[in-house]
């Protein structure tokens, strides 16, 4: 059986004559005279539709209210019109109630079945779950490493973490905020020989300008007003690891001590003339331009290449959409865990997903999950829909920054119209 079919017409003879056409096409037609009948069949979800097949002209009843009511009890539920009237005012009336298709009676019987098979098709489209593929050599060694994907270029990423981690020189690791910087830092430090060693996060944009170099270094007790003698970060990992996070925005005086400390393995506190040896690897992280900070005199030319040694490039992910269904399915999974929860999400939200420019990368991405499943009415997540005005009637998005909602909305309204 093909799939469930609900027939509303007040005329015995096409809801006989759809019925027959309809079962030898291999479906099961359940078929009514009036449109309550109708949303009362749907409304106690003893029988899942696959299709609605409504008249929308019927004594004393409103098509469009009609429409209405199917809708909030199943969204996703395609709605075919058989009518008698094929004016454009009727044509446009229906669309914009939420049919997909109009076929006029009389006229369109031999469309009946091919519309109907085109519409299952979308039907199944719009409730079918995600289903995360099975593992291939890209998602086993991105997985190695402890990250999350199934792209060439983040299996290329991988592959640099497990060459570049077993070696002492400092790594640069480039790329847009969200795209998992931290992931590789940590990654590295993880498959190294300093693995069973202190791991260490500095941001270096969220320390105050005077306070970076005692933050970094360590500091003796009256060196500048109230400070104290404190062991620094570089001291704190000894034989371990440091990443440097935003490198791009250390002051230069902090960097040319940074660069000292990685030609001659030691650091000297502020305040002090006493040199401590330092046995830290650095991996250091930016998502600047660290090119057009040298030209601009803000980042010094012999510290970048020193940091540079190992570079590693992670691109966004808007340039490797194959990681968005695995992530998405990690990103639910956590948020199922966390909330004791089994939620799901329809293949087709992943597809919408796909399409979007994400400039926040995962970590908009992951907000964006978060968002669907604290919408989501039941076990399933699909595509939030927004409520601003302003965008209901437009074919592309016109705003400067990115809503992944009106997206969505947008991505359906050019389906209904298909």
């Amino acid at each position: 059986m093909k799939g469930n079919i609900l027939v509303i017409d007040d005329d015995m003879l096409i809801r006989d004559s759809l019925k027959i056409i309809l079962e030898e096409a291999g479906f099961f037609v359940k078929a009514v005279s009036t449109g309550s009948e109708g949303v009362a069949l749907i409304r106690q979800k003893s029988l899942p539709f696959s299709l609605a097949i409504v008249d929308y002209h019927m004594p004393g009843e409103n098509g469009a209210d009609i429409l209405s009511q199917i809708q909030r009890l199943d969204e996703k539920l395609p709605l075919m019109i058989f009518s008698g009237d094929d004016s454009n005012a009727v044509y446009d009336e229906v669309l914009s109630s939420g049919a997909l298709t109009v076929l006029k009676k009389g006229d369109d019987e031999d469309r009946i079945v091919p519309t109907a098979n085109r519409l299952l098709r979308e039907h199944q489209r719009r409730t079918e779950v995600f289903k995360p593929v099975k593992s291939s050599p890209n998602s086993v060694l991105i997985q190695s490493v402890g990250m999350v994907g199934e792209s060439n270029q983040l299996a290329e990423v991988a592959s640099l973490i497990t060459k570049f981690a077993p070696l002492e020189q400092s790594v640069l690791i480039r790329g847009e905020n969200g795209t998992g910087k931290e992931k590789v830092a940590l990654a590295i430090h993880e498959n190294s020989k300093r693995s069973r060693k202190t791991y260490l996060t500095i941001n270096c944009a969220a320390i105050p300008k005077d306070l970076i170099e005692s933050e970094l270094f360590g500091s003796e007790k009256g060196a500048f007003t109230g400070a104290i003698h404190r062991e620094g970060k570089f001291q704190a990992a000894k034989d371990g690891t440091i990443f440097l996070d935003e490198i791009g925005d250390m002051p230069l005086t902090a960097q040319a001590t940074l660069l000292r400390v990685l030609q001659e393995k030691e650091v000297t506190p502020v305040g002090s003339n006493r040199s401590e040896k330092v046995n830290v690897r650095v991996v250091a992280a930016t998502n600047c331009d660290l090119e057009a900070k040298i030209k601009d005199g803000t980042f010094r030319q012999d510290l970048f290449y020193r940091l540079k040694a190992l570079p590693i490039s992670l691109p966004p992910l808007r340039e490797r959409i194959e990681d968005i269904p695995p992530l998405v399915d990690h990103f639910l999974s956590l948020i199922n865990k966390e909330n004791g929860t089994s939620k799901s999400i329809l293949d087709s939200t992943v597809k919408s997903l796909q399409k979007m420019p994400w400039y926040g990368n995962a970590r908009e991405l992951f907000g964006a999950v978060a968002h669907m499943y604290a919408l989501s009415p039941d076990q399933v997540l699909r595509e939030t829909f927004t409520d601003n005005d302003e965008f209901k009637n437009t074919d592309e998005p016109v705003h400067d920054t990115f809503d992944y909602e009106v997206f969505i909305h947008v991505q359906n309204k050019k389906e209904r119209a298909l």
